[in-house]
């Protein structure tokens, strides 16, 4: 028997109340946390043979034992494989417009304005409803993306309306979501995607305090949008008849920003964004097809950077979120047949870094208009993702202690030649030792040196 390759321990020893030094451990197959002794850990890590009885049985109940000839990985694979092939909804990330209204530095796309074409709009609508009546449809979720989605509003209230009377009428749920900039949303708008359009959430990235924000991601017109973001969606929360929104506040960090977390934390609070309807989270900026150099953190200060973000959360009474344990059994829409991409001019892609990216332009698998509409997308570049992660023995992700919460992040990014791991590999064991202190554990006095 051996320890499981799934596990993650704090990068603290904490003490619990009755003296014992204690690890946090987060198994990532099952999304369990625990607390073991030292004693015990060392046993299982090291010396599994010299676990007693009782714990070697409960260990391995807990999946945190295993069998030596256990190929964990595999069946982890495996489990994310069947549910991709179970899945039987159709998953839409719909593009309505090729241009943004900011000019974001590390941004990879290329936006430009494109002609109306009620054909490419048509063509979309049957494609949509199509799916809806297809007899081993489920279910209908779209996600508005961009480029900026609300540049297209006009087209997001015309598709809402034609497709979700048909999935109703086909007796299947429907739901959407928008990743958005925010500078184009008021609380009517969101009250009308809501209501209309069935929009429960909406990702809206603030890149810093007010000034760094409206510096970093500036709008094309040259005014700031931070304090109208932050007054539309304090406004949306503070609103009666919309109980079941939700927003979450993405940070792109950044050399930058990346020591701004108190004065952002102290902003988001004092616009009236420390409701639990919004949630925060950070991401580094990282490569979209195009060079970041001058905006990426130095990797060696990841750790105390995000440490520094949560602790600004915490203090300023933000939601955020502690422990990614979450089981990711799909990586992304591009794993999966049942999900596409239509890009603004109509191509159809399965991989939502590829449309607007200059260099990216090959990718398309067809056109809207030419596409059979009852049909799933043709087969994508990465549709055998997990079937490669299976065969590449020389991958990162067959030893990653982080893969079941992780699926091997992104597919196109390791295609390209360039490691995806994401930032929680590193940020972890931090996350698990403050989870511990918020449990009540406490840092250990030094032990005494031997004389």
């Amino acid at each position: 028997m051996r320890a499981s390759q799934f596990l993650v321990l704090s990068d603290e020893t904490l003490m619990d109340d009755g003296g014992r030094r204690v690890r946090v451990v987060l198994h990532t197959a099952s999304g369990q946390v625990y607390l073991l002794g030292t004693d015990v850990l060392d046993r299982l890590l090291h010396r599994p043979a010299l676990l007693a009885e009782n714990e070697r049985a409960e260990m391995a109940a807990a999946g945190i034992l295993v069998a030596d000839s256990r190929d964990e990985f595999s069946e982890i694979v495996e489990e994310n494989r069947a549910r991709i092939a179970a899945n039987t909804d159709r998953m839409f990330v719909l593009m309505p417009a090729a241009y943004c209204n900011m000019g974001c530095g590390y941004c990879g796309q290329n936006h430009v304005r494109l002609p109306r074409r009620e054909q490419h709009r048509d063509a979309v609508k049957a494609r949509l409803s199509a799916a809806a009546q297809d007899p081993a449809t489920t279910g209908v979720g779209v996600c508005w993306f961009g480029a900026e989605p609300m540049m297209g509003y006009a087209q997001i209230l015309d598709l809402s309306a034609d497709i979700i009377p048909v999935c109703e009428f086909a007796g299947i749920p429907y739901s959407a979501k928008m990743v958005t900039n925010g500078s184009l949303l008021t609380v009517d708008k969101i009250r009308r995607l809501h209501r209309d359009c069935r929009v429960t959430s909406f990702e809206v990235t603030l890149d810093g305090p007010p000034a760094r924000h409206d510096a970093q991601r500036p709008l094309k017109s040259g005014r700031g949008s931070f304090h109208h973001i932050t007054s539309t969606i304090a406004a949306a929360c503070a609103a009666t008849d919309l109980p079941a929104l939700r927003f979450s506040i993405r940070t792109n960090i950044s050399r930058a920003n990346q020591d701004e977390h108190r004065e952002f934390a102290r902003a988001a609070r004092d616009a009236g964004l420390a409701d639990a309807k919004v949630r925060f989270y950070t991401a580094l900026v990282r490569e979209w097809g195009n060079d970041v150099s001058d905006y990426a953190v130095a990797p060696a200060d990841v750790v105390d950077i995000e440490r520094r973000w949560l602790d600004a959360y915490a203090e300023f009474g933000l939601t955020r979120s502690e422990l990614p344990i979450a089981r990711k059994h799909m990586v992304c829409v591009a794993v999966n047949r049942r999900a596409e991409v239509i890009a603004p001019g109509g191509a159809v892609h399965s991989c939502t870094e590829q449309p607007l990216v200059p260099g990216r332009e090959d990718t398309a698998l067809g056109h809207v208009t030419r596409l059979p509409a009852p049909r799933i997308r043709p087969p994508g570049r990465y549709d055998d993702w997990n079937e490669h992660l299976l065969g590449d023995t020389e991958a990162y992700c067959p030893t990653c202690p982080i893969f079941p919460i992780c699926g091997g992040s992104c597919p196109l990014v390791w295609g390209e030649g360039t490691p995806a791991c994401p930032s929680v590999k590193q940020t972890l064991p931090m996350r698990l030792s403050r989870y511990g202190h918020a449990l009540g554990l406490r840092t250990p006095e030094p032990l005494a040196p031997n004389v």
